[in-house]
């Protein structure tokens, strides 16, 4: 009976697993901190996407009134980029001649020092050949490139600046002008 009993009480630790395991428990992922994390990157983009736009002026042998909502992207508070379209009124004083532009624009914007803002864009502008002494005039395609800068300003959700732009053209009625433009934009989300 004693030998019976020391093979049932010893014979089984012989064959039993004796490893050192370390076990680690993780929790799972809480549908809620997800959701949370997710919040603050959204918010963390939408406070760096800025919607508004400008108006221009520019008067002399050439007049003409534009208007250009845009969408722009801040990577920090000095720089940014962003797209949008144009619709510019243009009259031609001397030629007695005007039209309706339409166009896309790309624009890239830097900030310093709180006040100042230089900005450069690309515009493609669609026309009519206001030049051309045909009684039907042709729309036709122009390349410009405004250079400037002046005023920007931004609290919390709204900027406004003023800036005056030399303009560039492969089209003689827009090479060589000044421009000034006034716009404003309005952040989706407040920064922090």
């Amino acid at each position: 009976m004693g030998v019976c009993l020391f093979i049932v009480g010893f014979v089984p630790h012989l064959w039993a697993q004796q490893d050192d395991v370390n076990v680690t428990y993780h929790r799972a992922p809480s549908a809620l901190g997800d959701s949370v994390r997710f919040s603050a990157e959204r918010n963390e983009i939408l406070s760096k996407i800025c919607v508004g736009g400008m108006a221009s002026l520019a008067f002399g042998s050439t007049n003409y009134i534009d208007i250009s909502p845009d969408v722009s992207y801040h990577f920090n508070r000095f720089l940014a980029v962003g797209a949008g379209g144009t619709y510019t009124f243009y009259n031609d004083v001397s030629a007695k001649a005007s039209t309706h532009i339409f166009g896309a624009r790309t624009f890239v914007e830097g900030h310093f020092f709180n006040y100042l803002g230089l900005y450069a864009d690309y515009h493609l502008l669609n026309y009519d050949d206001i030049q051309s002494t045909a009684l039907i005039k042709d729309r036709i395609w122009s390349n410009n490139v405004s250079m400037g800068g002046g005023f920007y300003r931004r609290s919390n959700r709204l900027s406004v600046y003023f800036y005056l732009l030399y303009v560039i053209s492969d089209k003689e009625i827009f090479h060589n002008q000044l421009s000034y433009k006034v716009g404003f934009g309005v952040f989706l989300k407040e920064s922090h």
